[in-house]
């Protein structure tokens, strides 16, 4: 296995950019890597009283969600207000998503503190998605809630949807797995310890790990932006006037990414107000997100500006009338709304005082939410005025009902999360600490060897050794593996360790190349499926329809990539060897070198000296201890 073949895991300390720039650093001076896992975990760990509160707040909002999702509808009302929630929710998941994968592979350091956060809020708002879906009458695509024809684009929303959870929630449980081991390391329920699994903390665990969370991001970047740029094709190519301008899928896009950040900014800021992160979640990470708000409100100005401007010089008579009754008609509440929530707020971030603000950050984000949400009303309203009987928004009490009850639904499980799991990532925080505040290397005496009484040699099973480094780490496994190529080495630590990975050179084959097959087998899968039925259900030509199963197969084959990768990273965790407990515990604060002892004579003693021989500033151990059979 070459160093290419194996993604950079920690960062490279970069040169600090000027005060005027950012503000601060990336993390606070003082952060440790047990520093960051002790504030994380406390999180979760607080006081009972305390937890007990937040579990009943959560209670409550899913009480009331279930409450509101029982209000009934009129068949013959309309559901603009249902499914304008659907639309909404499903651009903050898909941009939300779509943001922190793209991060996540492009490696950008910044998004260690802020990325559980953000896919934290793609899986929640997917899951309101799907609460709306199914309290809402969609009349114009064929059926009615969760319940539709198979083939009908009423049911290939549903299956993208469903498609667009599952995902979600695979790329959050590969980012925790490793999270979970330290959770309950220090001190939570046995059941943490049981989703953990047989995690170690290993070299090669880490390299797998690593590996699933970028294919997972990957394939959630890929499904983010066919979901949403399908959805908007057939929007802009549908019979209703008014909105089939070719600019309508780039719009819908950037609304929906600037939604996802909007919504992710606000409550990063609150998590951070609320919890006192600020040592990890410093003004820094504030100024960014409102640089990538600014960003993207220009982008979006733009689209609006570029689609009205176009209209205006060369639209026909039905674009014209749709533009004009956003300005004075009965578009007027909607456009404004888009105007003065979704357009405006985000060029306040010009100004660099406010960008460093966390109210600013929230408020502005939040106000880009809104504004998102008001252009996919404004868009449904436009598409329905022959199709369906609309009443008023203010009249739409089911409408109303569900858009409270899927935000009661998107705070419970926020809360739920937030008291229950590691919000920030402990893995990938610990990586940007070492990066950017390396641990001072211990000086001293030569380690000594442990005790002549506490473990005989004849029953010693493996030697551990602890390094200040994953660099003095890999020194040592390198210098000891060209003594004795047979011996049994393995390294740990708290982060990722590509240094020792080089030296251990372990055979295994690559997750990616099982997300693949996983992928090639669902979507040719489910596209054989609709090719044979669909036919028998709507009597259509089996291959004249084709181009409308390419969207569902690369959902499928998406969504079945993601699982084969969870699936193969939860298979290699293996099992916990009793043995390796004490080895494992150590790897999870320290990076940690074992040596399996053979039954050969003396050779528990000999591979305690040559550790204790080597030079000091290039591979000697910190500490050596041998662990009994």
């Amino acid at each position: 296995m070459t160093a290419r073949a194996f993604p950079k895991a920690l960062p490279k300390a970069r040169t600090p950019l000027p005060e005027s720039l950012y503000g601060e650093r990336i993390v606070a001076p003082g952060e440790s890597v047990e520093s960051v896992a002790r504030t994380i975990t406390d999180i979760v760990l607080a006081k009972r009283v305390v937890r007990k509160r937040w579990l009943i707040a959560a209670g409550v909002c899913g009480l009331l969600a279930a409450l509101l999702a029982l209000v009934p509808r009129r068949p013959d009302e309309g559901a603009l207000v249902a499914v304008a929630s659907y639309e909404g929710w499903i651009g903050i998941a898909e941009g939300s998503l779509l943001v922190s994968a793209v991060l996540q592979l492009a490696g950008v350091d910044w998004r260690c503190a802020v990325g559980r956060i953000t896919e934290t809020v793609a899986l929640l708002a997917a899951i309101a998605a799907w609460f709306c879906a199914g309290a809402a009458a969609e009349p114009w695509m064929g059926g009615t809630g969760l319940s539709r024809p198979f083939g009908s684009a009423g049911f290939w929303q549903a299956s993208g949807i469903a498609g667009l959870v599952v995902v979600c929630a695979g790329h959050w449980l590969v980012g925790l797995l490793p999270d979970l081991a330290v959770l309950h390391e220090r001190g939570a329920s046995r059941l943490y310890g049981r989703l953990a699994g047989g995690w170690r903390g290993s070299a090669l665990q880490w390299r797998l790990w690593d590996e699933a969370h970028r294919a997972t991001a990957l394939l959630g970047a890929l499904l983010a932006i066919a979901l949403q740029v399908g959805a908007s094709v057939m929007q802009a190519a549908s019979a209703a006037p008014g909105r089939q301008d070719t600019l309508l899928p780039v719009t819908y896009l950037v609304d929906a990414v600037l939604s996802g950040v909007g919504a992710s900014a606000a409550v990063i800021v609150t998590i951070r107000a609320t919890h006192r992160l600020h040592g990890l979640i410093t003004r820094r990470h504030l100024d960014i997100l409102a640089r990538l708000i600014l960003v993207l409100g220009l982008a979006s100005l733009y689209c609006h500006a570029t689609t009205i401007l176009a209209v205006l010089l060369s639209g026909d008579v039905a674009a014209r009338d749709t533009v004009a009754r956003g300005f004075h008609g009965d578009l007027a509440p909607a456009f404004w709304t888009v105007v003065v929530c979704g357009l405006l707020p985000p060029q306040l971030f010009w100004l660099p005082h406010l960008r460093r603000s966390g109210l600013a950050v929230a408020g502005v984000g939040t106000l880009a939410a809104v504004g998102a949400y008001a252009d996919r009303a404004m868009g449904l309203a436009v598409a329905l005025r022959d199709g369906a009987v609309l009443v008023p928004p203010s009249a739409d009490i089911a409408g109303i009902a569900t858009l409270a009850g899927s935000i009661a639904l998107f705070l419970a499980g926020l809360i739920l999360a937030l008291r229950t799991l590691p919000i920030v990532s402990i893995a990938q925080m610990r990586a940007l600490v070492i990066a950017h505040n390396p641990p001072v290397t211990p000086t001293g005496p030569t380690p000594e060897a442990p005790a002549a009484g506490a473990v005989p040699l004849a029953r010693v099973r493996s030697i551990v050794a602890e390094f200040a480094s994953a660099r003095t780490l890999a020194v040592a496994a390198g210098l000891l593996r060209a003594r004795d190529r047979n011996l049994r080495l393995d390294a740990l630590g708290p982060v990722p360790i590509p240094e020792a990975l080089e030296v251990l050179r372990p055979a295994v084959v690559p997750i990616r190349l099982r997300a693949l097959a996983g992928a090639l087998i669902g979507g040719t899968g489910v596209l054989a499926v609709c090719l044979a039925a669909i036919p028998l259900a709507a009597g259509a030509a089996p291959w004249g329809a084709w181009p409308s199963l390419v969207l569902p197969s690369l959902t499928a084959a998406l969504t079945a990539g993601t699982l084969a990768a969870l699936a193969a990273l939860l298979a290699a965790r293996g099992r916990l060897d009793p043995g390796e407990t004490d080895a494992a515990r150590a790897g999870r604060g320290r990076f940690v070198l074992t040596v399996r002892v053979g039954e050969e004579p003396g050779e528990a003693d000999r591979i305690g000296q040559r550790l204790m021989a080597l030079p000091a500033a290039d591979g000697r151990p910190i500490a050596v201890r041998m662990i009994g059979r």
